[in-house]
């Protein structure tokens, strides 16, 4: 197994985001990236411009049939289109090579800094009241404070299920973008990918190994205490390895990466993440499924949120599965295939756990979605949850997606 291991004592720490100098380089790689790009097409074009091509919500309410129709209606809308169909296969090139999407402020930016793509909750969880984030932990290794100094706040109970403050049942999307979704006619498809052969299916990360939870029992926390820590044994790898051992005993062989990718940089976590998982995919071409488990972090003015429901007579910290898109510009051509795996995945948790999910979160960032057909993030509760509780939630969800894999064999 390919594995980087930062195993250390236990320290926790705090992580500076936003990098200016990478901010430069990018704007810098902006200008010239655009220079030789308009050169390279305007040469190929040999100075007609095409007409628009539509947008992609536009293409998506349409039949591939109907569409392709209304271009052939005139010789000229037709060339037109030929050529725009050209200019965005020379795009997508460009974008494949370079890993993200050039002609685009907003793409570069973000692929330079990759501290930007956190994965907290910025919906309305409950009461209608919006929860923030709490600040993501800066680099430098801080000193351990002993609980029970400094100021303290509540932690505070929610339950965040999909359907908690409606009357009907359905699977429900927090969706953060532009793009219109048609949830029924995804779960009605067909998956582009199946379990069958030899060799490792499913590959275990985390992008934010060393987020960490509440301890056992906790009703408030220390507002000066980190919610990190490098402990694999107390943060979010705990929870992949749970995952991980429920996977292989149920027959889907998965391979767990305990690499802390956030540390010591919190701004490369994704860059290295994304190196790693493209390692073991090079190594066992046999992977379809990418699991990236986090927790999220959910804080009400100085009021920290537990989500959590109760499964069996026991607490059970809800899941939320997250869903990178193209919209900010890298290169994520099959982020469609992402969904309908969450959603198909969701459908099935929903049938034996009713309260176990959050809704679905699709997003405009990318968070390494490319990397296969079947990539989601899993938020396993949240920083007021126990390690308990999270470690519970995902062995029920586990189960499910076992199932649910199994039957693609």
């Amino acid at each position: 197994m390919l594995e980087k291991n930062h195993r250390q004592k236990r320290r926790r720490y705090r992580a500076v985001i936003i990098d200016g100098k990478k901010i430069m380089k990018a704007l810098l790689f902006i200008s010239a990236a655009g220079v030789i790009m308009g050169i390279i097409i305007s040469a190929f074009w040999g100075g007609e411009k095409p007409d628009p091509l539509p947008e992609a919500s536009e293409i998506a309410e349409q039949t591939p049939s109907s569409f392709t129709e209304a271009a052939d209606e005139s010789g000229t809308e037709s060339d037109n289109t030929d050529k725009g169909s050209m200019a965005e296969s020379l795009k997508k090139i460009v974008r494949y090579i370079v890993g993200f999407d050039p002609f685009t402020p907003s793409g570069a930016i973000a692929a330079e800094v990759h501290g930007a793509e956190i994965v907290n909750s910025y919906g309305i969880i409950a009461r209608g009241e919006e929860l923030l984030p709490t600040p993501a932990p800066t680099e430098t290794p801080a000193p351990e404070q002993p609980r029970g100094e400094g100021e303290r706040s509540d932690i505070a109970e929610i339950n965040a299920a999909q359907n908690a403050r409606y009357d009907d049942y359905q699977i429900r999307i927090g969706n953060e973008t532009s793009y219109a979704v048609d949830i029924n006619g995804m779960l009605a498809e067909p998956l582009s990918f199946d379990m069958s052969g030899e060799g490792p299916k499913v590959l275990i990360v985390h992008t934010h190994a060393t987020e960490a939870y509440a301890a056992e029992g906790a009703v408030d926390y220390a507002r000066d205490e980190s919610d990190r820590s490098m402990n694999t044994s107390e943060n979010v790898v705990a929870v992949g390895d749970e995952a991980a051992r429920v996977l292989n005993e149920h027959g889907i062989e998965t391979l767990h990466d305990t690499a802390l990718h956030d540390y010591p940089s919190f701004n490369g976590s994704y860059a290295d993440a994304l190196e790693s998982t493209e390692n073991y995919l090079a190594q066992y071409p046999s992977i379809r499924v990418v699991l990236d488990i986090h927790r999220d972090s959910i804080v009400r003015g100085n009021e920290m949120a537990k989500v959590v429901t109760e499964i069996n007579g026991r607490k059970a910290a809800q899941l939320m599965f997250v869903v990178g898109t193209d919209e900010n510009g890298l290169y994520n051509p099959d982020w469609r295939e992402n969904l309908k795996f969450a959603l198909k995945l969701q459908n099935k948790i929903d049938e034996k756990y009713p309260d176990l999910m959050r809704y679905v979160n699709l997003r405009k960032n990318r968070f390494n979605g490319h990397t296969t057909k079947g990539s989601l993030i899993i938020e396993t509760g949240s920083s007021g949850n126990s390690l308990s509780e999270a470690k519970y939630s995902i062995t029920l969800a586990a189960e499910c997606i076992a199932e649910f894999l199994n039957g693609l064999k």
